[in-house]
């Protein structure tokens, strides 16, 4: 049998409000010791999608390293659904209406596993190869799928979101590292201000604390008038 690849990291966040909006409903956790990193963007305006982005983070934030990732995994799915029944509980009441994307990235035994649900996303470059491992939950996106053009109507309609629905739907994506891996996870903010090739040239030869930093301030320095957040972790295998 072939022997398990070890792996260490390094990881940093940036994020902002950005040149228009008066408040930043986005929130993000950098947790290198637990393997586990997030971003999620809040919707329903300030307060609503504060709440929200918040309290999603401020769950994940108790999660603990676990021997198996099946438990790890398992920890992360239940304290997302009880703050996605608590949101959707809110709105039902008419309390307010909010909600918010969530990606999730959890590192462990030479494989990362991706969680998302919205149009937050994750990409990951090494060397000259980048992609993307998420998959937007919005009508562009099945707009896309069907091969039909969106309209401006459906430009910030999300289908799927913590809060959205009384059972949360999550997309999981499993991938082996490879040394040299550097993922980024962001928000929408970010990817619609700067291009996959722009994405990649600011990963590629960084840190990971360079790498966050430069790629919000080369969002800010176009229009970037929604908030930005990028989350970057860099693997590289122990020998």
């Amino acid at each position: 049998m072939e022997p398990q690849r070890k792996f260490k990291w390094t990881s940093s966040g940036t994020s902002n409000k950005g040149n228009v909006r008066q408040h930043n409903e986005d929130a993000w956790l950098d947790m290198p010791a637990a393997g586990l990193w997030v971003v999620a963007d809040g919707m329903g305006g300030h307060q609503a999608g504060d709440v929200a982005s918040r309290m999603i983070v401020d769950a994940l934030a108790q999660v603990r390293p676990q021997e198996r990732p099946s438990a790890l995994l398992d920890d992360i799915e239940d304290r997302l659904n009880i703050v996605n029944a608590e949101l959707f509980r809110r709105g039902q009441a008419g309390d307010t209406i909010s909600g918010s994307t969530i990606v999730v990235l959890a590192a462990f035994a030479g494989y990362t596993v991706t969680l998302w649900a919205g149009d937050s996303r994750v990409y990951r470059q090494k060397g000259t190869s980048f992609e993307q491992i998420t998959r937007d939950h919005s009508e562009v996106q099945e707009l896309s799928d069907q091969g039909v053009t969106a309209g401006a109507e459906s430009a910030n309609v999300i289908t799927r979101a913590v809060g959205g629905a009384a059972d949360l739907a999550l997309d999981l994506e499993l991938r082996e590292l490879r040394d040299g891996d550097h993922y980024l996870l962001c928000s929408d903010g970010l990817y619609k201000e700067l291009s996959d090739v722009n994405l990649a040239m600011a990963l590629r030869g960084q840190d990971a604390r360079s790498a966050s930093r430069y790629l919000v301030e080369q969002a800010m320095a176009g229009p970037c008038s929604d908030n930005v957040t990028a989350v970057t972790i860099k693997f590289r295998q122990d020998t």
